[in-house]
C-alpha cells in the first residue's frame, strides 16, 4: 500500500545515498521498530551491486540506537536508482512488524555550518555541533591551514573520538595551491595506493604527517551526473588524528589527478593491505582479496552461456570449465583453499553476521581440512571423480567469497586503519601458513 511520505523519503535517500539515516520516531514499541529496521537492513544487504554482482550494493548498512530512537544507516554511494527499492523494503518491514510511529530522516542537531552530504566520505563518524574559535574541529592543530575562498560543509568526529574530518567546498574552481600551504605548514606527504583512486579521475589523495600527528588530504570534484541539475563543486577533505606514523617514503605532492597505471595481482594487494589494516591483519586481508579475485574469475565461468549440444548435468559442465584454472593446483592446495574459505564462513555464521544457510554441513577430512559435505554428496554422482576436488573448491570459492568480503567491507570506507581486534575474529582458527598457502594458490589460479 502506498505510504503518504514515500515520495519524500525516496527523494531523501537519493540525495543522501552515501549517508542515509532513516529513523522511526514516536514508536509505541521501539524494540519492535529496531527489529523491523534490522530486518530491512538484512534485506537491503542482499541486494547485489550492479557492476559487481559478487558484492553487496551497500558499503555499509546497519541499525543503531540514537537515544532510544532506532536509525537505519545506509551508504550505497552513487547508486541512487535503488532509492525507491530501499524505501519500499523499509516500509514493508515496518508494516509487517505492525510498527507504529513515523519513518523520517534522522533529525540532526543544528549545524554550525552549511552541511553538504556529498562531502561525507567515511563511515563511523558523528557530526560535530560545535567548532572551536577558528571554525575548525577542536582536534585540528594550531594554525592549521584553512583553504581560501571556500565554505566549510562538513565537520565530524569518529565514534571513538580519536579521528576528526573536515571538508570545504567551492564552486569557483580547484583548490590550486592548497597542497603548497600544507607543505609550508610543515606537513610531510606520503603516497596512497592507486587502487584507492581508481575509478575517480578527479581524485588527488595523499597521507599527511606532522609532529607525530596526521591523516589524509583528498582533493576531488563532485559528479555532475549524480543528481539532476546539481551544481558542480570542488572539495578538499582532511582527516586528522593526534597520533600517526610518518610515511615510509615521503613524496612530493602533485595536484594533477592520479594517472598511475592500474595495478593488479599480489603486489597491488599487498600494497593496499599494508595501507588499510594493521600489521596483524595484512596477511588475512591479502588472502581475502586473492580469494575474491579468483572467485570473480570462476563466477564468469559459472555464468557463461550453456552449449545446447552439451547434455551433461550442470555440475559436470561447470567442473569441466573449472578444470583449466583449478587444474593448476595440486590436491593439498585445493584442500587448503576450501578449508580457508569454509573456516571464514563458519566464523561469519558464528558471529551472527549471516543466517546459517539451509543444509550447510561442514566436516573435517582425515587431514583436518573442512569440506562442505552436502555439496560433495549432491554432485559426486554427476561429476567425474577426477574433477570433483576442483569442482568443490571452485564452488566453495564462488559461494563463500561474497560473504567473506562483505565482512571486511567497512575497511575501505573507514577514515583510518581499524584496530586489529575489530576484524581478527574472521581469521580465528587459521594458521599463517594456511592463509599464505590459500593466498598464493589463488594467485596461481589467475597466473596467465
Amino acid at each position: 500500500m502506498p505510504h503518504p511520505d514515500e515520495p519524500a523519503l525516496v527523494a531523501y535517500v537519493a540525495e543522501h545515498s552515501s549517508a542515509t539515516a532513516l529513523a522511526v520516531y514516536d514508536a509505541t514499541e521501539p524494540a519492535a521498530a529496531f527489529a523491523a529496521l534490522q530486518a530491512a537492513a538484512a534485506e537491503i544487504s542482499q541486494i547485489r551491486h550492479p557492476a559487481e554482482p559478487d558484492t553487496a550494493l551497500p558499503n555499509w548498512c546497519a541499525v543503531l540506537d540514537d537515544d532510544g530512537v532506532p536509525v537505519l544507516h545506509l551508504d550505497m554511494k552513487d547508486e541512487i536508482r535503488y532509492a525507491a527499492l530501499v524505501v519500499r523494503i523499509v516500509l514493508d518491514q515496518l508494516a509487517g512488524g505492525r510498527v507504529d510511529g513515523r519513518l523520517a530522516p534522522k533529525r540532526e542537531p543544528k549545524s554550525p555550518f552549511s552541511h553538504d552530504p556529498r562531502a561525507a566520505r567515511y563511515d563511523g563518524m558523528d557530526p560535530l555541533t560545535e567548532l572551536d574559535g577558528r571554525g575548525l574541529p577542536p582536534g585540528f592543530p594550531a594554525d592549521f591551514p584553512v583553504p581560501e575562498r571556500a565554505t566549510l560543509v562538513l565537520a565530524e568526529r569518529s565514534r571513538t573520538g580519536a579521528v576528526e574530518h573536515a571538508a570545504w567546498r567551492r564552486s569557483t574552481g580547484p583548490f590550486t595551491g592548497y597542497l603548497d600551504q600544507l607543505r609550508a605548514y610543515g606537513c610531510t606527504f606520503g603516497a596512497v595506493p592507486r587502487l584507492l583512486t581508481v575509478g575517480d579521475p578527479g581524485n588527488v589523495q595523499y597521507t599527511l604527517w606532522r609532529q607525530g600527528a596526521g591523516g589524509t588530504v583528498t582533493l576531488y570534484q563532485s559528479s555532475a551526473a549524480r543528481l539532476p541539475r546539481s551544481p558542480l563543486y570542488w572539495y578538499v577533505s582532511i582527516i586528522w588524528q593526534p597520533q600517526a606514523e610518518p610515511p615510509a617514503t615521503a613524496v612530493e605532492p602533485d595536484e594533477a589527478p592520479d594517472t598511475r597505471p592500474n595495478p593488479t595481482g599480489p603486489a597491488a594487494a599487498r600494497e593496499l593491505a599494508e595501507f588499510l589494516v594493521p600489521t596483524q591483519l595484512v596477511l588475512g586481508y591479502e588472502t581475502v582479496m586473492a580469494l575474491a579475485t579468483a572467485a570473480r574469475a570462476l563466477n564468469g565461468l559459472v555464468n557463461a552461456p550453456p552449449d545446447p549440444a552439451d547434455r551433461r548435468p550442470e555440475p559436470a559442465v561447470i567442473a569441466s570449465r573449472f578444470a583449466p584454472l583449478l587444474g593448476r593446483l595440486d590436491h593439498d592446495q585445493l584442500s587448503t583453499v576450501r578449508h580457508v574459505c569454509l573456516t571464514m564462513v563458519a566464523n561469519v555464521l558464528a558471529n551472527g553476521r549471516r543466517p546459517r544457510p539451509n543444509g550447510l554441513t561442514l566436516v573435517a577430512d582425515e587431514d583436518g581440512y573442512l569440506y562442505a559435505a552436502d555439496l560433495r554428496e549432491g554432485v559426486q554422482d554427476a561429476v567425474d571423480p577426477a574433477h570433483l576436488p576442483a569442482f568443490e573448491t571452485g564452488a566453495v570459492l564462488v559461494q563463500s567469497a561474497p560473504m567473506i568480503t562483505e565482512a571486511l567491507s567497512g575497511i575501505r570506507s573507514a577514515p583510518v586503519p581499524p584496530p586489529a581486534d575489530r576484524y581478527a575474529w574472521l581469521f580465528a582458527g587459521l594458521a599463517p601458513q594456511h592463509l599464505t598457502a590459500a593466498r598464493d594458490a589463488c594467485w596461481q589460479i589467475l597466473d596467465e
